[in-house]
């Protein structure tokens, strides 16, 4: 096993640079970026650079010595949020009408741990970072205070995300008005920038819940921008931001802690109610540092009996979702959410089950990279095989499922 590992790591170290792509002017639908940058597939798919997998893409690139290309990667995003307000989807034209999981103040900090001395660049990059927290702010707040997820199309973006409805979610081929298909093309479109395209978790209301990992990750963002400024030595920017964390983790344990099932669950602030769903969400709050113990304990109980299974953490827990199979749902378990239950619960001193999910991630990519000499973007965490349903073929990736092994196995090697 260890041999295994050390192979597949070996391997990745060597193919990073094979999804390194550098495109600095626009052309057709790209996006042209000033930095080389890294995109999740060497080939194939998946050819742009996207929001939340480069950041577990570059968590493992920073543990392989790849600095120059994790703090391209960040200077590509300061770039987009400076001419957009905001990071896209993906760089890509049709990808301008939403975003995805704010991890840009976690890459940052990565960033910032790999430059410490380059105060100019902290400079921009915290003041890009206030500037997409505006945008949270603005364009995603709902009036009890928590952030959705959701976007913003013209009309020709809805008529063909309504065409993704039917194809991958299953609505219906001719809706009963245009009402009914807008309403259907928001939800498709808000789950896109959720990142989790399309999960039975949202209960087909995504634009209508607080989400539990989207605020998490404001509360997180809130917190690094309160350090970055005192680092800066702006004390009264520090104290505001670290403020407004706390005022953001007080409506998270107003709205979303669910006494019942022991979890944070995502918020449906027009129906006033908690969603029924487990998700690996649950799981966010413990990475963001905004749980309490007993939150963690509680719910790392709730992970264990509901979505742990042989072979990782499942995205939603069984037999709970929809008749029609998607890809955020059980028995898939993606590479992010493995990668923050390990450091989730390892930040609440819970490392027994740190390591154990660690060790079932590592064992799964390895049986697998030894079957098809690949590494995939997803894996079956109940039979441990790539057999995972989905709503396209499933691609062959480095991105982020290299990332959460190099850190899995780096997290074993440690403990």
């Amino acid at each position: 096993m260890e041999n295994m590992t050390a192979e597949i790591l070996e391997h990745i170290r060597t193919h990073w640079s094979e999804t390194v792509r550098f495109h600095p002017e626009s052309e057709g639908t790209l996006l042209g970026l000033p930095h080389p940058y890294t995109v999740p597939c060497a080939r194939d798919v998946f050819q742009e650079l996207y929001y939340w997998d480069t950041y577990f893409a570059s968590r493992g690139m920073a543990l392989q010595k790849e600095a120059v290309q994790v703090r391209n990667n960040c200077d590509n995003f300061i770039f987009e949020i400076d001419r957009y307000g905001f990071v896209p989807n993906g760089n890509r034209t049709y990808f301008l009408n939403r975003s995805q999981p704010p991890f840009f103040g976690s890459l940052v900090e990565l960033t910032l741990s790999l430059f410490p001395d380059d105060r100019a660049w902290l400079r921009h990059a915290t003041a890009a970072l206030e500037r997409e927290m505006k945008f949270w702010r603005e364009e995603r707040r709902a009036l009890c205070g928590l952030r959705h997820y959701g976007s913003n199309p013209d009309a020709e973006a809805l008529a063909e995300f309504y065409r993704v409805a039917v194809e991958r979610v299953g609505y219906p081929v001719e809706p009963s008005s245009e009402a009914e298909r807008d309403a259907a093309a928001l939800e498709t479109l808000a789950e896109a920038e959720s990142g989790w395209d399309f999960t039975p978790r949202f209960e087909r209301h995504c634009p209508e819940c607080g989400a539990i990992d989207l605020n998490s990750l404001l509360f997180r963002n809130g917190r690094i921008l309160g350090e970055l400024y005192r680092d800066l030595g702006d004390l009264e920017h520090s104290e505001d931001w670290h403020h407004r964390a706390e005022i953001l983790q007080e409506l998270v344990n107003g709205y979303c802690w669910n006494e019942e099932r022991g979890v944070f669950s995502d918020y449906n602030f027009v129906a006033k109610r908690r969603n029924s769903i487990l998700s690996a969400a649950s799981i966010v709050p413990l990475w963001c540092g905004l749980a309490t113990q007993d939150q963690a304990e509680s719910t790392l109980a709730a992970v264990e009996k509901y979505l742990e299974f042989d072979f990782g953490i499942s995205a939603c827990e069984r037999n709970q979702g929809s008749s029609r199979p998607l890809q955020w749902d059980y028995p898939n378990g993606w590479p992010p959410l493995q990668f923050m239950a390990i450091e989730g619960f390892d930040r609440y001193g819970l490392t027994a089950a740190a390591k154990r999910i660690a060790e079932k991630y590592v064992e799964c990519v390895t049986r697998n990279f030894r079957k098809t000499g690949d590494l995939w973007e997803k894996y079956n965490v109940f039979d441990g095989t790539i057999d995972v349903q989905g709503e396209y073929q499933m691609p062959a990736m480095l991105g982020w499922t290299a990332g959460t092994f190099v850190f899995a196995a780096t997290y074993l090697a440690e403990h």
